[in-house]
């Protein structure tokens, strides 16, 4: 337990930081200054009001100084960053892969809620992604270069293709350039068979999720979603469970 115990506290402390770096980037802020502090009130965070998910809990959610309510997403991304850490240990062991893994998907989730916050992936980021990811596929004996690449080609290809057709469709752009750089990375990550499966669970929880705003009469009429975070759960889901989803899908219709 003691591996587990660790990583917890090591995806805490990340998903910290990468709250601040969501924030800040999109606003071109730096990332190490100022301090941690209020953003209502702008009283800077004492030592032990900055400890991942207990000081929200110790603060009942709230500035200790002016008592305005802190967000709920900051202690979701820190238990939602030491998840994917348990996640990636349980299924690659203690190994360079998952350190790799580790410091992809940090950048996946800065990636997903600035989307989410700004409907806009940065190119640095991906570039970021792709250090990682290109270490990951030259590694011997984890990928094959060539299956890479055509996931890499083939699954940017895919969505350049629905939002050149969409565009003619509704007269305006319904895929973004992030998006169609972002599925770049993942088909590079997990090759042609998994990338497409990404690219299918991506869809089906984009559907499932607008379908659930349809009925509860909170999406407006061409209201724009990101579609980052669907892509994420898709890499997230193919990356660990894709062999399986595959093995299982084929078997079924053999």
């Amino acid at each position: 337990m003691m591996i587990e115990i660790l990583l917890i506290i090591l995806g805490l402390a990340i998903g910290s930081f990468l709250n601040v770096c969501i924030y800040r980037l999109p606003k071109h802020v730096s990332i190490s200054k100022p301090r941690s502090h209020c953003l209502k009130c702008d009283n800077q965070l004492k030592p032990w009001e900055n400890i991942p998910v207990l000081s929200y809990i110790f603060l009942r959610g709230k500035c200790s100084n002016c008592h305005t309510p802190i967000s709920l997403r900051y202690p979701f991304i820190e238990i939602l960053t030491s998840i994917i850490f348990l996640l990636l240990y349980y299924y690659y062991g203690l190994t360079i892969q998952t350190l790799l893994l580790c410091v992809l998907f940090s950048i996946v989730i800065v990636i997903t809620f600035i989307d989410v916050d700004t409907q806009l992936i940065s190119n640095e980021l991906l570039i970021f992604g792709l250090i990682p990811v290109s270490i990951y596929i030259v590694l011997p004996g984890l990928s094959n270069i060539g299956t890479n690449l055509l996931g890499a080609i083939g699954l940017s290809g895919l969505f350049f293709l629905i939002g050149y057709f969409g565009k003619i469709l509704y007269k305006e752009d319904s895929m973004g350039m992030g998006d169609i750089k972002y599925a770049f990375v993942i088909g590079l990550l997990l090759g042609w068979k998994s990338g497409i499966l990404a690219f299918g669970i991506s869809f089906l929880s984009a559907a499932i999720i607008i379908f659930i705003y349809s009925i509860t009469k909170n999406l407006k009429p061409r209201q724009k979603i990101p579609f980052g975070p669907f892509m994420s759960i898709g890499l997230l889901i193919a990356l660990i469970w894709g062999e399986k989803i595959i093995e299982w899908y084929l078997l079924f219709y053999k």
